[in-house]
């Protein structure tokens, strides 16, 4: 009887997790954040759309350029991620699909002149994970909202420190 008991209180859990893992959606994340920030619109644009190497992140260790619309992030927290421009409407949106181990996502980017040295920008992150088992450990551990927050920040900053050319 006791073996049984056991049993049922390994196993409930296990079988829980197996149940929520098939039932939570694949799109497991979503942020968003729209922000105005003091720089021109096509400074905005090329250090977000057009310079790959992104050297404003700081979460980033390296970036790989593969071909002028494919890259490769290395970040300093997580796996390799490959992105690939899907859309680039200068000055209006920036549009890139992307994938790692065991997951993939878009990432957009759409701009709005507020004046002659001022832009919104709305940032639009979503993440899914193909394997149903990883979905629960991801979600609870990928804070994706934190990931996009991060990034504004990180533009902010270089924003304030930079004079707003492109070199």
């Amino acid at each position: 009887m006791d073996i049984i008991i056991i049993t049922l209180i390994t196993a409930l859990p296990v079988l829980g997790y197996v149940i929520a893992s098939f039932v939570m959606p694949a799109r497991i994340a979503v942020a968003t954040t729209t922000i105005t920030i003091a720089a021109p619109i096509d400074w905005l644009f090329h250090v977000i759309a057009v310079d790959r190497r992104q050297s404003f992140r700081s979460d980033l260790r390296d970036v790989e350029v593969l071909s002028s619309t494919c890259w490769r992030e290395l970040t300093k927290d997580s796996p390799p991620v490959k992105y690939v421009e899907v859309r680039s409407v200068a000055n209006h949106l920036f549009e890139a699909h992307f994938h790692g181990s065991g997951f993939r996502g878009r990432w957009l980017v759409r701009f709005s002149k507020v004046a002659e040295t001022s832009t919104a920008i709305y940032v639009y992150e979503e993440v899914e994970v193909r394997n149903a088992l990883l979905r629960p450990i991801i979600r609870a551990n990928y804070p994706l909202q934190n990931a996009v927050d991060r990034f504004v920040a990180d533009l902010l900053d270089a924003s304030d420190t930079n004079i707003h050319k492109i070199s």
